[in-house]
């Protein structure tokens, strides 16, 4: 059965972009190697993410996400069932960095379910820069990468 999990959490000041590079990497390694789907969105001071995939996996991520020393104040905005599956399921880990602090996410998707929230991410990741960071694929309809 398919899961989902997504949170807002803030980076540290001090996060490296290198560092964030090798993270993302290494994250995409992890998902592909075990189904995992989604998307990661950043707008330099605060992650936005949605994954999905089996259970277990899942919450593996899920522990290394709240375990990872590069930000804090994690606030999960779903753990469960996604009412459709598959919201990014071309995505190993789609990492977008937004063009303007994302405040507005917090009021727009509190409290939200799953369709609003991932048409969330989608609004976002549609007005999003492309940072390529290991992989490429551009995608013509989404036009951003994957």
């Amino acid at each position: 059965m398919t899961e989902c999990y997504a949170y807002t959490s803030r980076a540290l000041p001090d996060l490296d972009p290198v560092a964030l590079s090798k993270i993302i990497v290494h994250s995409r390694g992890f998902n592909e190697t075990y189904g995992l789907t989604g998307v990661l969105l950043y707008d330099g001071t605060t992650f936005y993410q949605y994954i999905e995939g089996r259970a277990e996996p899942l919450a593996d991520a899920r522990q290394r996400i709240e375990a990872s020393r590069h930000h804090s104040s994690i606030q999960v905005l779903l753990d469960g069932t996604p009412r459709q599956p598959g919201a990014f399921s071309t995505w190993s880990l789609g990492y977008l960095m937004l063009d303007e602090p994302a405040h507005a996410l917090h009021a727009f998707v509190m409290p939200a379910d799953h369709a609003q929230l991932v048409g969330a991410f989608n609004v976002l990741a549609e007005q999003a820069d492309v940072i390529d960071v290991g992989q490429q694929h551009h995608c013509s309809i989404c036009r951003f990468q994957r």
